[in-house]
């Protein structure tokens, strides 16, 4: 008994946890609505399961609904900027297929990440907002709101 508690210790002691230092940030957000700011006009998504997580330093990008791709994205948060870049498209497991390897393949279409609110392979937005259960996002063109998941 005494060597399987030592025994289990030690294998914790090798392992190296990451943590994150995102606070509010990390979790499941759900997109309520987009805001355009040049024409003042809304897109209600209140009712659509499209969906930003966060967790350490990756954010995932999924339509629940399924009509959208899921992506991932890394991200930086410092203060009240949130900085995303190299977007990459959810290809499964890295295992080959007839001299294909699946796996995560990074991005070239910018334009798969618009449905997500996101203008470009790398976006910045001023975080308006941010705590327990909600957050609004501002970029150069769009307003985006969430409620934590």
């Amino acid at each position: 008994m005494l060597a399987s508690f030592v025994l289990s210790v030690a294998m914790l002691q090798s392992c190296d946890f990451e943590t994150s230092d995102n606070g509010d940030l990390d979790g499941f957000w759900h997109m309520e609505s987009v805001d355009t700011l040049s024409t003042g006009g809304t897109l209600d998504l209140s009712q659509q399961r499209v969906f930003w997580a966060f967790s350490v330093k990756l954010m995932r990008l999924s339509d629940q609904n399924g009509q959208r791709a899921d992506l991932y994205m890394r991200f930086k948060h410092e203060g009240d900027l949130l900085n995303v870049y190299e977007p990459y498209s959810n290809q499964g497991h890295e295992q080959e297929t007839d001299g294909v390897y699946g796996g995560d393949i990074p991005l070239e279409d910018a334009s798969l990440l618009a449905p997500y609110g996101i203008d470009g392979l790398q976006d910045q937005f001023t975080v308006e907002r941010l705590n327990g259960s909600r957050m609004i996002l501002k970029s150069e063109k769009l307003r985006l709101k969430f409620k934590k998941f």
